[in-house]
Parts: C-alpha cells; sequence; structure tokens
C-alpha cells in the first residue's frame, strides 16, 4: 500500500524542555542525550555478561532514544555531534542532507531519527 507523501515542512511541536511553541527553525533544535546512549549500552553490556554467566540478567531497554525537540536556548550546553539546528532541516532536502551527515555517527541507529523525521515530514511508504 502506497499513500501520498507531504514534503512541506510540518513545522514545529512545543519544546520539550519549556513547552512553549516554536516559532522558526532558527530558534529551534534537535538534540539527542549522549548519556542516554551510554546508559543504553551500559545496560545491554551488563545483560550480556550476565547471560555468559548464567546469571539471571536484569531487563533492560534495547528501544531507540527519543530526540529531544525544542529552542536551542532550552537545552543545556551539549555536543554539536548531538546536536541539530532546526534551520538544517526545515526543507526536505536539508533533512536529507541532515540524514546523511548523522549516519556517519557510530550511535545513530541507536537513536529515533525516523520518528523526528516522520513528526516534520509525512513521508510516502510502502
Amino acid at each position: 500500500m502506497t499513500t501520498d507523501g507531504d514534503t512541506e515542512f510540518g513545522g514545529w511541536r512545543a519544546c520539550d524542555a519549556c513547552g512553549e511553541a516554536i516559532a522558526s527553525p532558527d530558534e529551534a533544535a534537535l538534540t539527542v542525550p549522549p548519556e542516554l546512549i551510554e546508559e543504553r549500552r551500559a545496560g545491554i553490556a551488563e545483560r550480556a555478561r550476565a547471560l555468559a554467566a548464567g546469571e539471571e540478567a536484569a531487563h533492560v531497554s534495547t528501544g531507540l532514544i527519543p530526540w529531544d525537540w525544542g529552542h536551542r536556548a532550552c537545552f543545556p550546553p551539549r555536543d554539536e555531534a548531538y546536536f541539530v539546528e532546526g534551520a538544517r532541516i526545515a526543507t526536505m532536502p536539508g533533512m536529507l542532507a541532515q540524514t546523511l551527515a548523522l549516519m556517519d555517527r557510530e550511535w545513530f541507529l541507536e537513536t529515533a531519527w525516523e520518528d523526528a523525521v516522520r513528526r516534520f515530514y509525512r513521508i510516502p511508504f510502502e
């Protein structure tokens, strides 16, 4: 089944940090907390270690890490590798370029980037 896509920018939802509306991509950002990536990895490694040792393993979330949305000023300082300025993804070509750039990050596949893209654009799928 194929649905029609909408490549027009769908806009920003309210800021995850302050709850206020985001008026312009120029004041917005997407960011992923690197500490959540490390916590996820540590949990997975501990689970693997416990299973290999024949111990009962604790439940570990292996789900993808969501991206935080909001005003750039509302987020704590963070390495730019984990930070996407809103203006970079305000067009479909920009979103594609940013996706390709992020794919070079060794942690990228651990994040829910597809969810972030689909909140901005209705991408056709089969």
